[in-house]
């Protein structure tokens, strides 16, 4: 007997949508949802880690709210749907951003706290971005230029922000050259200082001095009567190392996602974190090479004895590191494997002479389970830091869970 169109429409949504909210799926991605399990990576957040790290992070700086930089699509982990997540904190007083196309997503998504560009903008957004009320950061003579004309063709006043460079080098307005630009700021009815913000250095002993010439800079406004909105100056490694940095507010990254920006850093005791997220894929193919058989373009890795070769639907332009190869693990079925090669789509992870394992299994390639599997043990174990595994591309779906 043939199925009524609508009732087989109807089936397979209702299905979808039953597994989409079951009660530990807060949200997941539509377009990914029924071929993740089989064929690709995928990230799962957890809402409640991220919110008891910005609550951590605020007690780090003494009760300071939290200015959320979710930079570079917040290290792949995906900036909407962490802003989501965050947006509800009172701890997070604003969302932080490099990008424009970014800042007007996160809008898009219904996202309504404070965002800042802290980055240029492109002309063609100039009046979606005013409109949609994104702080744009003035960072340089010419920036200053732009944002003015910007303001004389806008129906709405402009808030924007002081980028100061006081040391870094990189980014910002010459520490010496603020005065002036900040007068001309003010002396434009149609621009308004929200934020002031600038950048430290690692270095203890330098951001020292940036911090004093930042305060100097602070008084010398405030007696010139222009206002400097919400001052900030910490990322994460400065709110862990320097109290006298954490201003109004403090600017962390990574600590938001649970990982800390040094390896074993004494403060990780004082004021623990939870990793926010696991990094998952699917075994794919399962082989048994031959001793002598090799893996990869160089023959990276040569089987030593007979032995099981799992594949994984996950390389280096995907985010995953392949640095991984020397040394790093996943967690299959509760033990943990090393990771032998990493080309641009796949890993390969060895089992051994003997396995259960079987196509379909799934491996968690980062996340709380094993210290070996967070990021920090990922950096411990292939000689590097653990920024080298937050850099996911865009692409890889994304799952928000209650909690782990």
């Amino acid at each position: 007997m043939k199925q009524n169109r609508r009732r087989f429409i109807y089936t397979s949504c209702t299905g979808l949508i039953s597994t989409l909210l079951s009660p530990k799926v807060l949200s997941t991605d539509l377009f990914h949802a029924q071929m993740r399990p089989d064929s690709k990576p995928w990230i799962e957040l957890s809402q409640s880690a991220y919110l008891y790290n910005a609550a951590q992070i605020s007690k780090m700086a003494n009760g300071k709210p939290v200015v959320a930089v979710l930079k570079n699509n917040a290290y792949g982990l995906g900036d909407v749907q962490v802003a989501k997540i965050l947006s509800p904190s009172a701890h997070i007083a604003a969302i932080a951003v490099v990008k424009d196309e970014r800042a007007l997503a996160i809008r898009a998504a219904g996202i309504s706290k404070s965002i800042l560009l802290m980055g240029d903008f492109d002309r063609a957004l100039a009046s979606t971005l005013v409109q949609q009320e994104i702080t744009l950061s003035i960072f340089s003579k010419d920036s200053l230029k732009k944002v003015s004309a910007l303001s004389q063709q806008s129906k709405k006043p402009i808030k924007v922000a002081l980028y100061i460079d006081t040391g870094l080098g990189r980014m910002g307005i010459p520490y010496q050259e603020v005065p002036k630009i900040a007068q001309a700021i003010a002396e434009n009815d149609r621009l308004s200082i929200s934020q002031t913000f600038s950048t430290l250095t690692t270095p203890q002993d330098f951001a020292k001095e940036q911090i004093q010439r930042f305060e100097q800079i602070i008084k010398a406004l405030d007696k010139a009567g222009i206002s400097t909105g919400l001052k900030h100056l910490a990322p994460s490694y400065s709110i862990l190392d320097l109290s006298a940095s954490h201003q109004e507010a403090v600017r962390p990254g990574i600590l938001l996602h649970g990982s800390f920006p040094g390896a074993k850093m004494q403060q990780a005791k004082q004021f623990p974190l939870q990793l926010s997220y696991r990094l998952k894929a699917p075994v794919i193919r399962l082989e048994r090479l031959k001793t002598g058989d090799t893996i990869g373009f160089s023959r990276f890795y040569k089987v030593e004895k007979d032995e099981w070769i799992a594949t994984l639907p996950i390389g280096w332009a995907d985010g995953y590191n392949s640095g991984a190869e020397n040394g790093a693990k996943v967690l299959l079925r509760g033990q943990l494997y090393p990771v032998v090669n990493v080309n641009a789509s796949h890993a390969n992870i060895a089992l051994g002479a003997k396995t259960t394992m079987k196509v379909g299994d799934i491996a968690t390639l980062i996340g709380p389970e094993q210290p070996e599997i967070t990021p920090e043990g990922f950096g411990e174990l292939v000689k590097g830091h653990n920024y080298l595994q937050i850099n996911y591309k865009e692409s890889i779906s994304k799952q928000i869970y209650e909690n782990f």
